[in-house]
């Protein structure tokens, strides 16, 4: 069976958690005689990282209405109307793909939003041509939403409506799903694809005393950048001490020519901590199998990154996470509940009532009870997520059976009550204003791309017009109108 997989791969600033979603995903289908194709920014790297078939992915304009046009015009392709496209236009390729192929898995991720609205345009794009052909679609793993217009609400819709079997990897997208009218026999509650990815894949890390394991993006939420990266710097210092642990920035995401995302955040934090250098080191960017080993080599881990948690979690490693705004919350807070950990996740105010520092100096004195609850899960989450890749695979080969069980609850972890109280208050209030303030800045933006069409149409308008009437054309038209109306006046002899 060949299957034609769509993750966000390839791209010019690698990403360690998008490049793993697709390792792990392609790694269980081949553990299950698939044969896959792997679609990505840039194939030759893939090929080479994947050890698969790579084919070129087709890449959606940023903005709004650009992206809904370019939906519109491959739909009418695929309608019969094959000059809505030029024959040069990069979807023909993936067509021809996907017609040769047996069936399509879209890989985990966080991109079926408003925000990466042009990473949603290109799945829904994939799953409008495997419909087309009939081809089995499965999509794994995704947090849906929460930043959705209502027309990117309903291209979402519409794209897991086409799907035999949907996973989603925290509770806030099944519900979202369950809302949005998806039946439940093709929704699954599951883990992220890469759940158990560091685990299969870790390298020995030799050499290194005992360490954390840190990771933070450029995103300081509603904090200024120097006072964030400075509280986060005195939490880490204060950690160090305490635990004795050396510090290990491990980069997720940045151009390594500019240095820019997490390298730029990693300097800022060392910067402005006082533990001694020689216990402070920070990474360059590293391929996904090696950044996820470094990972769970660590004692603790502290991240405003979302692999790092899965990481962690399907390791039995204790983990602190800290959401800059509502999008890092809702997944951040979603893979730590799977695991029962979900105060662990803090938003980040609690720089400010010092809670952050509450729960990572409590992550590490609870760390032999914290690691003994998430090894007590374990079993039991790896056996589910090869439930889900066994169903998956069913579904891709056209079988209609049963569909795969939703994870288990987890038992919460009882040892975080004291500051979570404070936490959730918080997120009652800033989480539904942010998600209000980040749709309306959307659909402002759609508006406002509305009128400029429009301007720019009726303009043209005029311009055509103004044409015309100074064309020769025009004028003896014109002519030839007065001198039939001077006959039709005049009376009849």
């Amino acid at each position: 069976m060949k299957v034609v997989v769509l993750a966000d791969i390839g791209q010019h600033v690698y990403h360690v958690g998008d490049e793993a979603m697709g390792h792990a995903a392609a790694q269980e289908l081949g553990n299950r005689g698939v044969d896959v194709v792997m679609l990505s920014r840039n194939p030759a790297q893939s090929r080479e990282l994947f050890g698969t078939q790579s084919a070129p992915t087709i890449t959606f304009p940023w903005p709004p209405l650009e992206r809904e046009r370019y939906l519109d015009e491959i739909s009418r392709v695929l309608q019969g109307e094959r000059g809505a496209l030029p024959p040069e236009d990069q979807v023909w390729d993936l067509i021809r793909l996907i017609e040769g192929s047996d069936a399509v898995l879209i890989c985990g991720g966080g991109n079926m939003n408003s925000s990466y609205g042009w990473l949603l345009y290109e799945r829904a794009a994939v799953g409008v041509v495997a419909a087309h052909f009939n081809k089995p679609l499965v999509i794994s793993g995704q947090t849906l939403g929460p930043t959705l217009t209502a027309h990117d609400g309903l291209v979402l819709s519409s794209l897991l409506e086409s799907a035999r079997l949907v996973g989603v990897r925290e509770n806030a997208s099944h519900q979202l799903a369950l809302e949005g009218g998806l039946p439940p026999q093709q929704l699954v509650a599951g883990l992220d694809d890469a759940a158990f990815f560091a685990n299969a894949n870790s390298k020995a890390d030799a050499g290194r005393a005992p360490y954390m394991a840190v990771t933070f993006s450029p995103g300081t939420g509603i904090l200024p950048a120097d006072e964030y990266f400075k509280k986060v710097a005195a939490v880490l210092d204060e950690l160090s001490e305490v635990s004795g642990l050396g510090v290990v920035f491990i980069p997720h995401m940045a151009d390594t020519e500019s240095r820019d995302q997490d390298l730029w955040a990693h300097r800022l934090i060392a910067d402005a901590m006082r533990t001694d250098t020689h216990k402070i080191e920070q990474l360059e960017l590293l391929e996904a199998d090696e950044a996820a080993a470094i990972t769970v080599g660590a004692s603790l881990v502290i991240t405003s990154r979302y692999h790092p948690v899965v990481f962690a979690t399907g390791a039995g490693i204790p983990v602190v996470s800290l959401s800059p705004d509502q999008y890092s919350d809702v997944r951040l807070s979603g893979a730590l509940r799977n695991w029962g950990l979900e105060p662990f996740n803090l938003p980040v105010t609690s720089l400010l009532n010092g809670d952050f520092r509450t729960a990572a100096l409590a992550a590490w004195e609870q760390r032999a009870a914290i690691a003994g609850h998430l090894h007590s899960l374990g079993e039991q989450r790896r056996a589910e997520a090869q439930n889900w890749w066994d169903g998956a695979v069913r579904a891709l080969g056209g079988e209609r059976s049963q569909t795969p069980a939703n994870i288990s609850p987890a038992p919460p972890y009882e040892g975080a009550t004291s500051w979570s109280a404070d936490a959730d208050a918080v997120r009652r209030v800033i989480n539904p204003l942010g998600k209000r303030a980040a749709i309306a800045e959307l659909e402002l933006q759609r508006e406002q791309d509305l009128r400029r069409v429009a301007g720019n149409e009726a303009a043209a308008a005029r311009e055509e017009l103004q044409r015309l009437l100074g064309s020769k054309a025009f004028r003896v038209a014109s002519n030839a109108w007065k001198i039939t109306g001077k006959l039709t006046r005049r009376e009849p002899s």
